[in-house]
């Protein structure tokens, strides 16, 4: 009796350790998809980098008085990716269990499984495409940037038309210097 019950928690075990990477929780976009720090090279320069199903189509920085400051540069790069269920895959595992109960003797159980996934996937293996977009804004005064920069916002425009939405986020702290 012992044994077909080892054998189905083990079937059970092995089918919930799959690589189950096609939750509903991951398919959404991210709540944040902005990133936002100063060039590595160029000090005055702002870096605002986007991953999102839409591509950046404009980016500015605006100061605490209202004046803006548009990316002079905008790179879009088209990013598509696989979940790793495009094809079926086959497997075996095989589990031992074994023990004693407190009576005389002992017993040892075998057990063999085909993993198969809980839940699937609908997406066919394909995620949604996205867009890495990377905007790069001059800041033309950085000592008033310095001063005042938890005042300074970057906002970024995604998609055109009907379904153009707008992400703002605080600025980012300058370097040192």
């Amino acid at each position: 009796m012992k044994t077909p019950i080892l054998i189905m928690i083990s079937a059970f075990l092995m089918a919930g350790c799959a690589d189950n990477q096609g939750t509903a929780g991951q398919k959404g976009s991210p709540a944040n998809p902005v990133v936002t720090s100063f060039s590595g090279s160029e000090q005055d320069t702002l870096q605002v980098q986007v991953t999102d199903r839409e591509p950046v189509t404009k980016a500015e920085l605006t100061t605490p008085d209202g004046r803006i400051f548009l990316a002079h540069q905008i790179d879009r790069e088209r990013l598509t990716r696989q979940t790793g269920y495009a094809q079926p895959s086959m497997g075996v595992g095989v589990g031992v269990a074994g023990g004693s109960g407190g009576h005389v003797g002992t017993g040892v159980g075998i057990g063999f499984g085909f993993p198969f996934i809980i839940g699937g996937s609908d997406d066919n293996g394909y995620r949604e495409p996205r867009v890495a977009s990377t905007a790069l804004i001059h800041v033309p005064d950085m000592a008033a940037y310095r001063a005042q920069w938890q005042q300074w916002k970057v906002r970024v425009y995604l998609g055109e038309g009907a379904s153009q939405r707008v992400i703002e986020v605080a600025a980012p702290q300058p370097a040192a210097g």
